[in-house]
């Protein structure tokens, strides 16, 4: 294809709203839409999204994005890059690509009571040291260790490989594959206190101090450690056409 017929499809998830843009080879902007998200505070401290509208947001965006193309350009998109809203966390069926439980986002303090039951016992400056973070509930660890505790039967579910557990990106990564690819990039993982910034891989140690065990985590579709700008996937389907 001619270069000057390709074109650079950029998502930008947030909290509060998904935008996306076309950016041709000169570096211009050929279209953008936006889509607002709506944000849920079941009890004080707690902050939540539906992961499901959260997808149907970028899909959305995507479809517009493209219809407001010019009629009759044979310009496509050969490229898709994610930016998103870090800390947040989703937990999903593996064979279905369902939710099991709202998409718990960097605002909740729901984690607060192992963070400090883990602070009791003199963990912070061991996490501080291999992740360069403070133990803290913002970060993704302790929201998916209570995810884990707190979906119906989602701890023997991992152990079987049923559930997949993850960041937004690894979210919207899976559903833009149709469940084909499982994984995050190292500037997501770094964020959830689970990422160890010296062997830049996930850490063992913080997973079992988290209680993150089971299929269920990423750390088997990690990228490989030397790419901090790589290709983590095909997508092979329009926005609109993958599974919902």
């Amino acid at each position: 294809m001619s270069p000057a017929k390709t074109l650079v499809l950029a998502v930008d998830q947030g909290t509060t709203n998904t935008k996306a843009i076309l950016v041709d080879p000169a570096g211009q902007v050929v279209g953008r839409a936006s889509v607002g998200l709506s944000v849920t505070y079941p009890q004080p401290s707690w902050v939540e999204q539906d992961a499901a509208a959260i997808w149907q947001s970028v899909q959305k965006c995507i479809d517009d994005v493209l219809a407001a193309m010019p009629t009759g350009s044979s310009a496509q998109p050969v490229a898709l890059g994610i930016s998103n809203q870090r800390e947040s966390v989703v937990l999903w069926e593996r064979n279905t690509g369902e939710p099991l439980a709202p998409c718990v986002i960097w605002q909740c303090q729901r984690g607060v009571q192992l963070v400090d039951e883990l602070k009791q016992q003199g963990a912070a400056d061991d996490v501080h040291a291999r992740t360069g973070l403070a133990l803290d509930p913002m970060f993704s660890a302790s929201k998916m260790s209570w995810l884990l505790d707190n979906t119906p039967g989602a701890r023997q579910r991992t152990e079987q490989g049923e559930l997949c557990l993850g960041t937004v990106d690894s979210w919207l990564l899976f559903k833009l594959t149709g469940g084909q690819v499982h994984a995050c990039d190292m500037t997501n993982a770094s964020r959830t206190l689970l990422f160890n910034l010296h062997t830049l891989d996930w850490d063992e140690e913080l997973l079992r101090l988290f209680r993150i065990r089971g299929r269920c985590s990423l750390r088997f579709d990690l990228p490989p450690a030397n790419s901090a700008v790589r290709s983590l996937a095909v997508v092979s389907q329009p926005a609109s056409r993958s599974p919902a």
